[in-house]
């Protein structure tokens, strides 16, 4: 029953007041890194915007900017979420306050809100691979095909799935439960309950291996593609950009790959190894800010559209295997990079 880890109604926990150290300051120490990130967020879409109105060449394909920028506000809504679920109870300022929380529904359902938000982050990175697999197999017929990618599939799977896989979680109540040593007393977690954090540790890591497996697949092969058209041009400049989109393959996978190791690991060891677990969960938090911190700025820092240097259209511009190209007109052809 809940009520058995719940620290509801006991008098310890109402009493107890945080002591500033380092654990308490950890729930000031993601916003110092949190908050320029999501200003790089926001200059990220204004200069993209500014970049398509002057028709800047190094400009990316709006279906995967728009996936970009899904996946930016996934991450923003993740780390909200996790941030209560796991880093500010952790630190203690809540622990009285919650002692006075009966076991409810609405707990519950905010945890459906962090695990639904942690699929559509892990979901987004798949979609923007799929987006650019789709450009380099048929660079001519791309926008159509990303079009019907998009509206047909893309979206919908990114809504739809997360609440899928998380909202069976509305049928328990959600509560505070005193975390194990080496979690010192009054370091608490919102939790469904031992059977429902069973079920969304199976889901999660099956979920989470799922695409990254998938990832890793379009990566090989996006790069086989890349290493072809590279053998096959004698053209400097689109072997420039092969190097370009190999880096940020390469980039885009080390981002990846950080926190699905960190949450399976925590996954893994709480379904097979649980006073373990307890050792490792600091890990987890480490590597979803990691997540929500590196994509932006390595897209700031090594696309061609955020140089100080703009490259316009001119007329007769070629699309190659690494450029996704725009509806043809008569007279000029306009070509982004992705």
């Amino acid at each position: 029953m809940p009520a058995n880890d719940s620290i509801y109604g006991l008098q310890m926990y109402r009493d107890f007041s945080p002591v500033f150290n380092f654990t308490t300051f950890q729930g000031i120490l993601p916003f110092l890194y949190i908050l320029p990130t999501t200003v790089i967020m926001i200059a990220i879409l204004v200069k993209y915007r500014k970049a398509k109105a002057t028709l800047n060449s190094a400009t990316m394909d709006h279906n995967i900017f728009a996936f970009i920028m899904f996946y930016f506000l996934f991450n923003i809504l993740f780390f909200v979420a996790d941030y209560f679920h796991l880093n500010l109870p952790t630190t203690g300022y809540v622990t009285s306050w919650c002692a006075d929380i009966q076991p409810n529904r609405l707990f519950a359902a905010f945890i459906v809100f962090v695990y639904a938000s942690n699929y559509g982050v892990m979901i987004c990175p798949f979609m923007v691979c799929l987006m650019r697999m789709t450009i380099m197999v048929s660079p001519r017929h791309n926008e159509r095909y990303c079009r019907l990618i998009m509206y047909r599939f893309a979206i919908p799977f990114l809504f739809i799935v997360p609440l899928a896989l998380s909202l069976f979680n509305v049928t328990t109540v959600g509560f505070c439960k005193q975390l194990n040593p080496p979690f010192t007393f009054g370091s608490i977690i919102l939790y469904e309950g031992e059977e429902y954090a069973k079920l969304n540790a199976i889901i999660h890591l099956s979920f989470s291996s799922s695409i990254f497996c998938a990832n890793a697949g379009m990566t090989i092969f996006m790069f086989y593609k890349l290493r072809m058209t590279q053998n096959n041009t004698t053209s400097e400049r689109t072997k420039e950009l092969t190097r370009k989109a190999e880096y940020s393959l390469f980039l885009a996978v080390v981002s990846s790959i950080v926190p699905f190791i960190t949450n399976g690991i925590c996954s893994t060891t709480f379904l097979i190894n649980r006073p373990y677990w307890y050792q490792i969960l600091f890990i987890r938090p480490i590597g979803n800010d990691y997540e929500t911190v590196m994509m932006p700025w390595v897209l700031y820092l090594t696309h061609p559209m955020f140089r100080q240097k703009k490259t316009t259209v001119s007329p007769g511009t070629v699309s190659n295997a690494l450029v996704s190209t725009n509806k043809n007109t008569s007279q000029s052809r306009s070509s982004k990079m992705f």
